[in-house]
């Protein structure tokens, strides 16, 4: 057994060395398959197949080999998209899934049968799900309670984030350490991957000139850990087209003078 992804070992059918039988398409209906970063087939994946025009959404669910078939649909336009519930630390998360390309986005009609393949992945944009929406989480840069220092402006002033990963990702996998920086006039931060991190801050200036940060939110500290929640206990249901990962919050103030 394949013990590198503990949070997936529920959803994973492990299948190293063998291929998967190619599929091929029949008419009306739509076939694909749902893998994970390495390749390995997921089961119980939710595969949504949705009207372009109208309501029914049909939805179906992946076998042991990560693949799944739709019953007979009709003929009109159809999107694909595909679900994972991710369990990670104590809580689940229901994850969107990349197209394996980019005609996975695009409508289809199922006259002739359409194959719809999907790779799971942890950060990168989502192409269909509309500006700063991405695989990653979201975090937001606030003001603590405790912070009597002078205010960061974010309209004159950056913030570069470190991110240390506490341990292994959302899907088992290590994770790095991540340096992302805000844009003048905005306060957050975007596309950070599934996991829980450690903080910590530093100002960057319109001159250049660099600050580091206090954080926490009750009480300044050096660094803080960064952690997201689930918002939303569905998957598979309603029409959303991005992941269900709250938006983190990260306290940042200058040293009071």
């Amino acid at each position: 057994m394949n013990r590198r992804f503990p949070a997936l070992l529920s959803l994973l059918a492990l299948t190293a060395g063998l291929a998967a039988p190619t599929l091929k398409a029949e008419p009306m209906t739509v076939k694909g398959t749902v893998v994970d970063a390495s390749g390995n087939p997921i089961k119980g994946a939710i595969v949504r197949i949705e009207p372009g025009v109208t309501g029914g959404m049909v939805t179906v669910k992946t076998d042991a080999q990560g693949q799944y078939t739709t019953p007979a649909l009709i003929d009109m336009p159809y999107y694909a998209s595909a679900w994972v519930v991710m369990p990670f630390q104590g809580q689940k998360f229901c994850m969107r899934v990349d197209s394996v390309n980019q005609e996975g986005y695009e409508p289809f009609s199922p006259r002739a049968g359409v194959i719809r393949n999907f790779k799971f992945k942890l950060s990168g944009p989502i192409p269909d799900g509309g500006e700063y929406k991405y695989f990653g989480g979201e975090a937001r840069l606030m003001r603590p309670g405790w912070d009597e220092s002078d205010v960061i402006k974010w309209t004159e002033s950056r913030v570069q984030l470190t991110l240390v990963p506490n341990g292994p990702l959302a899907d088992g996998s290590k994770g790095k350490t991540l340096v992302k920086t805000t844009e003048l006039g905005d306060s957050f931060l975007y596309d950070i991957p599934l996991g829980s991190y450690t903080a910590t801050a530093v100002e960057i200036r319109k001159d250049g000139t660099r600050f580091p940060l206090l954080m926490g939110k009750d009480k300044a500290a050096p660094q803080m850990n960064l952690k997201f929640e689930s918002n939303s206990p569905y998957c598979g249901a309603g029409y959303s087209r991005v992941s269900s990962i709250g938006r983190a919050f990260l306290y940042v103030a200058r040293f009071p003078k």
